[in-house]
């Protein structure tokens, strides 16, 4: 059985789309969008796995994990720890934590 969702469509798109359904004499909406949308899309997607900025141990941290992040955050394996000293929309803090040393980089969000 075929599962349906409602989408709230602006007005002045829905007589453009109730037009080109009645000239085409398509059935349905959804006959329409499946005409349109098999015109559109002629190439296979293709999923690309979002490379790591930087590695704790095993573990890798990505943009997304950055923006997901919390001030305070900590991401550690063994003896480094990472730390979010500070995040907003613009960027981040973080502090790097080593065995015996302690380093600060700045990550801006483009």
């Amino acid at each position: 059985m075929t599962e349906f969702t409602s989408i709230k469509i602006r007005k002045d798109l829905n007589e453009k789309m109730q037009l080109i359904k009645k000239q085409n004499h398509y059935k349905s909406i959804n006959e329409l969008l499946d005409h349109t949308l098999d015109k559109t899309i002629d190439e296979n997607l293709e999923v690309i796995q979002e490379q790591p900025l930087f590695r704790i141990g095993d573990k890798s941290i990505t943009w997304t994990d950055l923006k997901q992040s919390k001030n305070g955050d900590n991401w550690s394996q063994g003896n480094e720890t990472v730390t979010v000293l500070f995040k907003d929309k613009q960027g981040t803090f973080l502090r790097f934590t080593y065995e015996n040393e302690v380093e600060v980089r700045y990550f801006h969000f483009i």
